[in-house]
């Protein structure tokens, strides 16, 4: 947890300090006084279309960025194959842009199939509501810098009972903070942020402790219709251990990391990402199955 407050305080620093200074050029009036003129990046690569259909992670938090009154639909799937077990999710969601620099995010998730050896659940997953805050944004004409505050509330609306469970089965609180720096033809992010559970009939699931970076790089553009990157993420969560019924659960929690390749198709409507994640670490905790790989799609269309 220090460690998540330690880079939101860096963050915000680093946001006051380059709001004193000019991002870009500046320009001299008769009256001696001088302006900030804004620099922007030419509209080619990464840049070719706008921020909302820009390339952004796939399974990393945040970088939700829209414009003022803009909407955008989401449907993503997933899918976690390990040793004798599976987990299947489909999340359909609506983000919404408040301000150019603040949106809602609203995620209905849903559970097709879990499957733990002879078990098996289905169902509605915990709703989420995701409240994000672009707080800096530095522009020149090479790159555009963004650093982002993430906040939601995951609402008890799975069963923790099934087994599998699906949910918490009580309130969820997260708080991250994101950056990332986006040039011509690369762009690289960086995310860290905490899932803050709650007890419920003395269950409360583990906390959560997110750390995450990629890189990535546009292939090509087609004129200014269609973006098409491709991206690695290293996506890494230490999990606490859970606690049922008052007791410890030693076969919980652990460390675990993801790299995720993934390719990013977008135009000014749709948005498409495919991407094919495996662990390169997994150390749980108590006996508990690993996971094989990983493969997820999120489709996308703003409006």
């Amino acid at each position: 947890m220090r460690r998540i407050i330690s880079f939101s305080v860096v963050l915000l620093i680093l946001s006051v300090s380059f709001s004193s200074f000019c991002k870009a050029d500046e320009a001299t009036h008769s009256d001696g006084k001088k302006e900030c003129k804004e620099e922007s990046p030419p509209n080619i690569g990464n840049f070719a279309l706008p921020t909302s259909q820009q390339p952004a992670p796939l399974v990393s938090f945040g970088y939700n960025t829209l414009d003022k009154n803009q909407a955008q639909l989401f449907l993503l799937a997933d899918d976690y194959k390990g040793v004798d077990q599976e987990y299947v999710d489909l999340v359909p969601s609506l983000l919404y842009g408040i301000t150019d620099d603040f949106s809602i995010f609203l995620k209905v998730p849903t559970a097709p199939s879990y499957k733990e050896g002879k078990n098996s659940s289905s169902g509605l997953g915990d709703i989420t509501v995701q409240l994000e805050d672009i707080f800096y944004t530095n522009k020149t004409s090479q790159s555009v810098d963004m650093a982002g505050l993430v906040g939601n509330i995951s609402l008890p609306t799975a069963s923790s009972k099934k087994n599998p469970a699906i949910g918490f089965g009580s309130p969820s609180f997260f708080l991250g903070a994101a950056f990332e720096r986006t040039y011509t033809d690369w762009f690289f992010f960086t995310s860290h942020g905490a899932q803050l559970t709650t007890s419920h009939n003395k269950t409360k699931f583990g906390n959560a402790f997110l750390y995450q970076g990629g890189l990535g790089r546009n292939i090509f553009t087609i004129e200014s219709d269609w973006i098409f990157a491709a991206m690695v993420e290293a996506t890494g969560q230490y999990t606490e251990k859970d606690k049922i019924n008052g007791m410890t659960d030693p076969n919980s929690g652990g460390n675990a990391v993801y790299v995720t390749p993934s390719l990013w198709v977008s135009s000014k409507k749709i948005i498409i990402q495919l991407g094919f994640g495996v662990p390169v670490v997994q150390h749980l905790f108590g006996n508990q199955k690993r996971t094989n790989y990983v493969l997820v799609a999120n489709f996308g269309w703003t409006f």
